[in-house]
């Protein structure tokens, strides 16, 4: 009886169940189709989110713009060609400004660098000086991102004409930083650099950067030497704590 049931069984089974299981993909065709299926699932959620925050009450603006954030970081990619809609707002609280600036940041790409720079740039003389600061940090990280550095490079020289001193001590960390990477970029800086005077150069990382390029381009500076005589003859009152940002 067992045996009759048994061959009865095999019968009905289709071929298709006798067939041996297709082989698993491997991780890297699981990980390239999801991020495939993520790809086509931000776009069709873009339009919406992007229509929202531009509407309705503070509280969800922010819980939009949150969301968007979010999504940003993760596929900076399907957003780069909608930049212009984290532009920051005059009137905007400077929690929103932050989450907009690491936006504009994440998704600049070679076809719109140069239009965000120009948008932050706007905004180093921003009365909100955390804001200015962390506008000019942005600038930095594009350019330290091989993005159109050629036009980013004057803009980060243009910080230090301005005069003022949070401005030029964030634009002299970055410049510094940018010679580290494009050591072929320091005759233009180093003309530029050579003209501010220590002596009005408050924060420590400002005078940190100065010292590093007066040690590294000297050959370039002819009053290297003295500047660096200023800044010992004041050591001792050099304090050790972090600077205010």
């Amino acid at each position: 009886m067992k045996m009759k049931l048994t061959m009865e069984r095999k019968k009905s089974l289709s071929s298709s169940v006798l067939k041996p299981a297709p082989p698993k993909a491997s991780p890297r065709l699981r990980r390239l189709l999801v991020k495939s299926l993520l790809s086509r699932v931000y776009e069709r959620i873009k339009a919406p989110l992007l229509t929202l925050v531009r509407s309705g009450s503070p509280e969800q603006y922010y819980a939009v713009l949150s969301h968007l954030h979010l999504l940003v970081m993760r596929a900076p990619y399907v957003f780069s060609s909608v930049y212009k809609h984290f532009y920051c707002q005059y009137n905007e609280p400077s929690y929103v400004k932050r989450l907009k600036l690491e936006m504009l940041t994440a998704v600049a790409n070679e076809s719109n660098s140069y239009e965000i720079v120009t948008e932050l740039c706007e905004y180093a003389a921003n009365v909100d000086i955390p804001i200015a600061r962390e506008s000019i940090r942005a600038v930095g990280k594009i350019a330290l991102q091989q993005y159109d550095v050629n036009a980013i490079v004057d803009r980060l020289l243009q910080f230090l004409e301005m005069e003022k001193d949070y401005v030029t001590a964030e634009a002299l960390v970055l410049v510094k930083d940018l010679l580290r990477k494009y050591p072929q970029w320091s005759h233009d800086c180093i003309a530029v650099v050579g003209n501010i005077s220590s002596k009005n150069l408050q924060e420590s990382k400002a005078k940190a950067a100065l010292i590093w390029m007066l040690g590294e381009y000297s050959q370039d500076m002819q009053d290297a030497p003295y500047v660096l005589e200023s800044l010992v003859e004041n050591w001792d009152e050099e304090h050790s704590a972090e600077d205010i940002d």
